[in-house]
């Protein structure tokens, strides 16, 4: 009886400390002030990447500056609002939003609304990867091309 009474014990104690707070929740609530506000993911190339817990009326530019804006190195033609939920079968789950364009006429029309548990996902530039990629690439070829320089001295002697 011990054996199962300790190990349950201590699973309890465990859920117990890293349990949420009981304020924090998933689903929209008010605040004190009767403000309703519900959480949002922010991802990618973003200052401050997280989940934030937004006013209703905030819009996804509104969240956007919350998360400190786009980085220098944001792609900000294909930035990605995934859906929580679908209000139907026909609604997408993935609704890409070009915030370039919204920049270049600012035809609000391009911005959709923002819902409950939704992640907005700025994707960064071809470049900065491919530097990276890049980088890497060539660092591997650096160390290949010494390799075949020693090897090809050793076979001539």
């Amino acid at each position: 009886m011990k054996k199962i009474l300790i190990p349950m014990l201590l699973l309890g104690l465990n859920l117990f400390a890293f349990a949420q707070d009981a304020n924090v929740s998933m689903a929209g609530g008010f605040r004190n002030d009767n403000e309703f506000i519900y959480s949002v993911k922010v991802w990618g190339e973003v200052a401050k990447p997280n989940v934030y817990e937004v006013p209703i009326e905030y819009d996804m530019l509104g969240i956007l500056s919350i998360a400190g804006g786009p980085l220098n190195s944001a792609k900000l033609s294909s930035v990605k609002v995934i859906r929580a939920q679908r209000l139907n079968d026909e609604e997408p789950i993935v609704v890409y939003v070009d915030l370039e364009r919204y920049i270049e006429t600012g035809d609000e029309s391009l911005i959709p609304e923002i819902r409950e548990g939704d992640i907005i996902m700025v994707p960064p530039k071809f470049g900065k990867d491919f530097i990276r990629n890049f980088a890497s690439i060539l660092a591997i070829a650096q160390s290949i091309t010494i390799m075949a320089y020693y090897v090809d001295n050793i076979m001539d002697k």
